[in-house]
């Protein structure tokens, strides 16, 4: 019997040292116990600390007289096997003459977490891999809130070490964030490919939210930003970032182009139907194609042969992609006024409001041959944002939408450094 109980107390110890090098904990920490709970699934690591050891201020980093011993808290941890793992431990707590009561920092967590870095390591990995959260939390056995919580700190963390050293050309767009007239803006790095920012609504506050994500010093240092041709984000970079020069966005100037395309098209389309001629009926997306299917080319040239206003709105439209392709802003400028003095002749009602739209901000369009830059890395994020928000069913809390932008555009180092011992 006793040879019995020794060998068992043998295989206890072996245990406790065995988890106390996976989990890299040393003096004056130590492993105590580890408790295996068949019925719930559960390894339970028990973790104690050397009471004769001095305790440090986690602020001051001095020595300082032990207090107490917080509450038990528990951490999750990678799982052993197929059994979901904890680390319990109650944790010191020092009293610092400058700093009072503070608990101390354990090597196996970050401040204020209930998971360890291994586990968040392997976490944020796992989120980043799946199409939604809840994919995640099924994965890792949390629940939504958890995993939530572990995007929020990786994020965080991210942004702390984050820099913003090198950002020359910024971007400034906006996107639709839940149900009606709510938007968000979104401030990118051009060159870097990357979200700088995400703030709520889209006026002249937003604008200026969005640059003092920038610190001041490298505000300073940014030559351009490309932007739409509202007012508010104008007003915020002159504002914020004066020496900026302001580009308005190609993208945005196609955009109002092929919507008065659009509307001629309507227009004409219930003219022509009222007298029986249904011509440019299923024809919308053959005008906005960039460009068409190889089998819709001969039937759309055929309609370019036709007397249309929609095909002379469609000419005027393609005429301008010209613009962009001057050699200086002289050729642009020259450009320019000759396409919106055809334009005003035409009776096109619709470009000719583009082109008087067009002239109003020509001064910040001609910028552009100087500083030719687009909103392209903004626009290449739509398809994963449009995702992120799909995968969600919508979002009902603008930090969560943010959050989970910036983890997956905003390329950040997000993952906790991971003790020098090695982990299961």
């Amino acid at each position: 019997m006793q040879a019995v109980m020794m060998e068992e107390q043998s295989r206890e110890e072996t245990a406790v040292a065995h988890y106390g090098k996976l989990l890299g904990i040393g003096k004056p920490w130590e492993v105590r116990a580890a408790r295996l709970d068949l019925i719930r699934g559960r390894v339970e690591i028990e973790v104690g600390w050397d009471e004769t050891a001095a305790v440090v201020c986690p602020e001051c980093g001095k020595e300082c007289a032990r207090h107490d011993h917080a509450p038990e808290r528990e951490w999750r941890h990678l799982n052993v096997m197929q059994f979901l793992t904890v680390i319990r431990a109650r944790i010191p707590r020092c009293r610092c003459p400058e700093h009072g009561v503070k608990t101390i920092r354990v090597p196996w967590a970050e401040k204020d977490s209930r998971f360890t870095v291994h586990f968040e390591s392997l976490a944020i990995q796992i989120i980043d891999a799946c199409r939604s959260l809840t994919q995640a939390a099924d994965l890792l056995q949390l629940d939504w809130d958890g995993v939530q919580r572990i995007v929020d700190r990786a994020v965080a963390r991210g942004l702390l070490r984050r820099s913003t050293e090198g950002v020359r050309y910024v971007g400034l767009d906006e996107k639709s964030f839940g149900r009606g007239q709510r938007y968000v803006s979104i401030a990118t790095d051009i060159k870097g490919a990357r979200v700088l920012e995400v703030v709520p609504g889209n006026d002249q506050a937003a604008g200026e939210s969005l640059w003092r994500a920038l610190p001041p010093e490298q505000r300073s240092k940014v030559e351009a930003a490309a932007m739409d041709m509202s007012a508010g984000f104008a007003a915020a970079t002159r504002a914020q970032a004066p020496q900026a020069a302001i580009v308005h966005d190609k993208f945005h100037v196609a955009k109002l182009l092929n919507d008065a395309v659009d509307q001629t098209r309507r227009a004409e389309h219930q003219q022509l139907h009222a007298e029986g001629d249904d011509t440019l009926k299923n024809t919308r997306y053959l005008w906005l194609h960039g460009q068409l299917p190889e089998a819709k080319q001969a039937s759309f040239a055929e309609l370019l042969e036709i007397n249309l206003k929609t095909a002379r709105a469609w000419a005027y439209k393609e005429q301008f992609v010209e613009f962009w392709a001057q050699t200086d802003a002289a050729q642009g400028f020259a450009f320019f006024s000759q396409w919106k003095r055809s334009v005003m002749r035409s009776r096109l009602t619709k470009v000719k409001a583009v082109a008087k739209t067009l002239h109003q901000h020509l001064t910040n369009l001609l910028t552009y041959f100087m500083h030719p830059i687009t909103n392209a890395v903004s626009e290449g994020f739509n398809s994963r944002i449009q995702a992120i928000k799909a995968d969600a069913r919508g979002f009902r809390r603008f930090l969560n939408y943010r959050s989970r932008i910036l983890f997956h555009c905003g390329k950040l180092n997000m993952l906790p450094v991971l003790p020098e011992s090695a982990s299961h």
